[in-house]
């Protein structure tokens, strides 16, 4: 569940951030591009797919969704953020940053299949 968590808080702060723009966003992201755009509408995708696991699983009682959900989004995330480091390299604090939830996402998946 912590996973979840953190995918809602980061996901839901980051898009807002890089569709305004602003001189942090591009030093992090670059400059505001289609492509910059399109990886804020993943992130948003990530928080909507995030957020209904966790009402899944607090609201509705319904583990099963939740555990559902984590098993394909996570991996998905994983092989993305991995993806990352090759693409652009270590030096990008986007990349680090990615490398550090890649670690929260693996022992997600590891707790949910050691239950």
């Amino acid at each position: 569940m912590c996973a979840l968590v953190v995918n809602v808080m980061v996901t839901s702060i980051l898009p807002p951030l890089m569709l305004a723009g602003g001189s942090r966003m591009a030093l992090v992201y670059g400059e505001d591009s289609q492509a910059r755009r399109i990886l804020a509408c993943l992130y948003g995708s990530i928080c909507v797919v995030s957020a209904f696991a966790l009402v899944s699983l607090l609201g509705w009682q319904r583990a099963d969704v939740a555990i559902a959900v984590a098993q394909t989004l996570f991996p998905l995330q994983i092989v993305y953020k991995l993806a990352t480091l090759v693409a652009v390299g270590w030096h990008s604090p986007v990349v680090k940053a990615n490398l550090v939830i890649v670690v929260l996402l693996l022992l997600a998946l590891a707790d949910v299949h050691a239950a």
